[in-house]
């Protein structure tokens, strides 16, 4: 396939941006590898679609500097900047038809009637439109009008494509298969995809590396499974994963962590809890939710909540008392205060010697 140019690295440099009193990106910095397919995460107003708007000249910086392909592109416009977008609105023009929208952006720019053709007939090859190419855009499924999108963004052959919230507006089953499609197109073409979402399914699913923000600055830059199984923030250890990590204090090992510093935060996810007699971790159930094979149980453990994700076969009563265990490789220890995984050797013995 040649409808794509090879992709181009995009590099943010220490990039700031202000409205009025409200600070939206503080000193962001971030390498995007040319070719990658680089996931921006995070919760609503972390500012990943701010950071997109940047890379693609859409919103200016109040500082810092925006380079893509080597080129200093700060004050670049849109059009200058060598990208394609792909917005949550498929934005088709209604009164053209499937293959009209598609070319409409080459049209515009001059390109010849026979060089546009061949294009089009790539890319309705690519996205499976053939069939559709002579349709409006009323007359298509929401999968199919993202295509028509997708194909739009593809057909300029540029070497880096943005794409803010694209599947939001389909239904569950059109996302499962939209993410597979965009993930094959970005792989057989090998532009440079930075892709926005809120949806942590997303992201671990398609991307090479995961972008994780939060308040305007990144949380951690990592492959997804990376992110989850070394998460480097509590925030982090929170927001990647379904059930979320749960973060214990000291307390709810008992004895165990005796003058640790009460920032210390044990984390440990809920499939890897296990019921045992002897396990370090005694909590009371809250109740129960099953889910088929398993069982997510709400607990109280120290005056903490905690998720423990057990066999659905596992029947639970309000108010009964269970005995816990985890794996030591399965633990790990975050500072609240500080915002950041701890490393701390010897530390790292006393949390494992929990479970011996």
């Amino acid at each position: 396939m040649t409808v794509a140019a090879n992709g181009q690295a995009i590099s943010l440099q220490h990039v700031r941006k202000v409205w009025g009193q409200t600070v939206s990106l503080e000193d962001l910095s971030l390498e995007v590898p040319a070719g990658s397919f680089t996931a921006v995460l995070g919760p609503s107003g972390c500012g990943k679609s701010t950071t997109l708007r940047i890379i693609a000249g859409l919103e200016s910086v109040s500082a810092g500097k925006v380079l893509i392909g080597g080129r200093d592109v700060t004050e670049y416009s849109p059009a200058q900047r060598g990208i394609s977008m792909v917005f949550q609105s498929y934005a088709l023009f209604p009164h053209l038809t499937v293959a009209e929208n598609i070319v409409f952006g080459l049209k515009v720019a001059g390109v010849p009637r026979q060089e546009r053709q061949r294009r089009l007939n790539e890319v309705a090859e690519l996205l499976e439109l053939a069939p559709y190419l002579n349709r409006k855009p009323a007359a298509l499924s929401g999968g199919q009008q993202q295509r028509v999108a997708l194909g739009r963004a593809v057909i300029s052959q540029r070497p880096v494509c943005l794409m803010d919230e694209p599947l939001s507006n389909l239904d569950a089953r059109l996302r499962d298969e939209m993410r597979r499609e965009i993930r094959r197109l970005q792989r057989a073409l090998g532009f440079t995809m930075v892709y926005v979402t809120h949806d942590q399914t997303e992201a671990i699913t398609m991307a090479d590396r995961v972008v994780l923000m939060n308040k305007g600055q990144i949380e951690q830059v990592a492959s997804p499974e990376e992110i989850y199984q070394r998460p480097a923030t509590p925030f982090a250890a929170r927001f990647i994963g379904t059930p979320p990590m749960n973060l214990l204090p000291p307390a709810a090992f008992g004895e165990a962590l005796r003058g640790v510093p009460e920032t210390l935060r044990i984390g440990v996810r809920p499939e890897a809890l296990t019921e045992s007699a002897d396990g370090p971790i005694t909590a009371q159930v809250k109740g129960a939710e099953f889910l088929g094979a398993d069982t997510l149980v709400e607990l109280n453990c120290a005056g903490a909540d905690l998720l423990a994700k057990l066999p659905g076969t596992r029947s639970l009563t309000p108010g009964e008392t269970l005995r816990l265990a985890v794996t030591p490789d399965q633990l790990h220890a975050f500072d609240i205060a500080q915002n950041s995984r701890l490393e701390d050797e010897s530390l790292a013995a006393r949390i494992r010697d929990i479970q011996r």
